[in-house]
């Protein structure tokens, strides 16, 4: 049997990177994978969650009794200075013949018994923007078995930076909503589901484009439902009551049943500054639901077919997106049909076997 290992900052943040991450193992443990997760950290201070583990899969914790973002970044950063060697430690104990990681600066760069896997979970543009990043990467990425990104393009970007490096590949993050969950199309209601935050999510734009509509009388009887938490929720909160629109924009607070948020969901959108693979993007179109979102990195364009299962609007077009976003709202036929192409378009792309068909090359 075949022992998969993956070091994750923190099992039970709320976000991209580990449900990603968490989709993964699973896979990886109904198949047949001897799986174990090391994670730096068990509790957050804030967003906490709980992803459900396929019952094979083990968990270990660097520090168990640490809670995450409770106190200032410094206090991590120490920390992490030394927790790479604890981390190596659970690794020689556990004996994997692989380990994934999803932080570059948790690699061991010299030689092992086991392949090193860096697992890219941001658009190639943006990982390159942080110096720690990039330094280790481009002194270090000879030592890397197989650096895996969330698009073709990115990969391409890789290859064309490093000069052909053959230690790269790329693969989509799953899509497990169950096939049964579908909108209806009829329940007016848009949805963003991530992380409240005016810098990266750039949330602003979105309730800016949303009053635009309604001053345009194009969002009557229509609401935009917000889930999930973040730095930004007082500002967002004002926003919404300075303009007197409680009845047409709601924070909902954070979700577990994403399932059930879809299957009420008419038009999913994103007004993201960056992104990598969006996996409320991948779930929004498995339940037939179209989309509107800024083209803000390569792997929203693997997700979303500009006026095939939604619309790609330039970064930060807001005149644009409204006049997208308005289309769809007075077109049922429209959402009906891009929502149809929407399940073709992950069926094809994000389906669970063809991501396990390539991992199972990547690991074999």
């Amino acid at each position: 049997m075949i022992k998969v290992s993956f070091v994750l900052n923190c099992i039970n943040k709320l976000g991209g990177t580990e449900k990603a991450t968490i989709d993964l193992a699973n896979l990886l443990a109904i198949n047949n994978y001897q799986v174990h997760i090391i994670s730096l950290y068990n509790k957050i201070n804030t967003e906490q969650n709980t992803y459900n583990l396929h019952k094979n899969i083990k968990v270990s914790f660097v520090f168990p009794n640490t809670i995450y973002l409770k106190k200032p970044l410094i206090f991590y950063r120490l920390k992490d200075s030394f927790s790479k060697k604890k981390v190596e430690n659970i690794i020689k104990l556990l004996e994997p013949n692989y380990v994934l990681y999803t932080d570059i600066k948790q690699i061991p760069f010299y030689r092992t018994t086991y392949k090193k896997i860096l697992m890219v979970h941001n658009s190639y543009e943006f990982y390159r923007t942080g110096l720690v990043t990039k330094k280790l990467l481009d002194k270090n990425y000879k030592e890397i078995d197989n650096i895996i990104f969330l698009s073709s393009e990115d990969l391409q970007k890789y290859k064309n930076e490093f000069d052909n490096p053959g230690n790269a590949d790329y693969v989509y993050n799953i899509s497990n909503i169950s096939p049964e969950v579908r909108t209806n199309h009829h329940n007016r209601t848009i949805t963003y589901l991530g992380r409240i935050d005016n810098n990266q999510k750039q949330l602003d734009q979105s309730l800016d484009i949303i009053k635009k509509l309604i001053d345009k009388n194009l969002f009557n009887d229509w609401i935009y439902n917000i889930y999930g938490s973040g730095p930004d929720q007082a500002s967002v909160y004002k926003f919404i009551k300075d303009h007197n629109l409680e009845d047409r924009i709601k924070l909902k607070g954070t979700t577990t049943d994403v399932e059930e948020v879809l299957s009420k969901t008419d038009i999913m959108i994103l007004t993201s500054k960056y992104e990598g693979l969006p996996m409320a993007l991948i779930e929004a179109a498995s339940s037939g639901v179209p989309i509107v979102s800024y083209e803000c990195s390569d792997g929203i364009k693997e997700i979303v077919k500009d006026n095939f299962n939604g619309y790609l609007v330039k970064n930060n077009d807001r005149e644009k997106f409204v006049e997208k976003l308005g289309d769809l709202i007075q077109n049922l036929d429209k959402r009906v049909t891009m929502g149809n192409n929407a399940i073709i378009q992950v069926k094809e792309k994000f389906s669970e076997e063809s991501i396990l068909e390539k991992w199972n090359k990547i690991l074999k």
